[in-house]
């Protein structure tokens, strides 16, 4: 696709490439709308595991004539650059964690106010920063977040032995499992078919590093560590991020609010962009 499909015709885009701290080089697209100042927060966008830019352009196109976006395609991407020992790449959480600071760091201004907004695993990405960070963002806008990543038993058991050039035999199960588990292919078929086109896209020994670096990683003891201000959207169709997660980490940040959408479908929409660019006109509105 084209980054046109995601945004308006006067919206610059830029796409972007940052190396980080450890050698990986991280892709990002940057969307500069006309209203773009420097007083005008931005958005830091951090899609989901292996998720591509397609399964997010209704939501861009309603937010990025209305804000600045930069748009992070995380290092498990088949658009990250990997140092010349691939093998020796952290995949782990703590080590994406940093990957949004250093983006932070040197990618917004030191007097741009900004929010950061993400889907599934880029949400558990980012709560995982702002439980710690130095800078922190005027709101976190989490799209089912996930705050524990334990497999089924069976997940590891048939990953481990085998080898990425493999891949290809195993992708029917993993295609299965998240039409099925993660989302509902009969009432969402559109959903599941993105859901399985990142499978397709996505590079296979990255796509296993990552799984065996975020296994068993919980977030659950840093929810109460979180001062900045969250907001978590979950959806009601959603098996993996139900309603009863969001209100347990309701529980646990201190400065949190949510919402429920009716379908994972809906949080892809343009209902969500709006919802995002809403929120942001909200606290620009009280801080002028």
């Amino acid at each position: 696709m084209t980054y046109s499909q995601c945004t308006d015709p006067d919206v610059r885009v830029e796409e972007d490439h940052i190396l980080t701290s450890d050698g990986v080089t991280l892709r990002m697209i940057d969307f500069v709308p006309p209203c773009d100042t420097p007083e005008r927060p931005m958005v830091v966008f951090v899609a989901g595991w292996i998720s591509l830019i397609d399964g997010w352009k209704d939501v861009l196109r309603r937010l990025t004539p209305r804000y600045r976006t930069l748009y992070v395609e995380t290092r498990e991407k088949a658009s990250a650059g990997l140092p010349r020992r691939p093998a020796r790449v952290d995949f782990s959480m703590p080590r994406m964690s940093r990957d949004i600071g250093e983006i932070v760091e040197r990618k917004v201004g030191p007097e741009k106010a900004f929010s950061l907004a993400g889907s599934s695993m880029g949400a558990t990405v980012i709560l995982d920063y702002v439980s710690s960070a130095q800078r922190q963002p005027e709101l976190s806008i989490l799209i089912a977040p996930i705050c524990e990543l334990i497999y089924p038993f069976w997940l590891p058991l048939l990953l481990r032995p085998v080898p990425p050039s493999l891949y290809t035999a195993i992708k029917p199960m993993l295609k299965w499992y998240l039409g099925n588990i993660r989302v509902d292919k009969q009432k969402e078929p559109e959903q599941a078919k993105k859901y399985e086109g990142t499978l397709d896209a996505a590079e296979p020994g990255r796509l296993k590093a990552n799984a065996f670096a975020i296994k068993d990683y919980s977030l659950w003891e840093k929810l109460p560590d979180i001062t900045s201000p969250v907001l978590i959207i979950g959806a009601r169709s959603d098996t993996l991020h139900g309603s009863d997660i969001v209100s347990r980490m309701a529980r646990l940040i201190p400065d949190v609010e949510t919402e429920m959408m009716s379908s994972n479908r809906e949080t892809h929409s343009e209902r969500m962009g709006d919802l995002i660019a809403h929120r942001m006109t909200k606290l620009h509105d009280m801080k002028g």
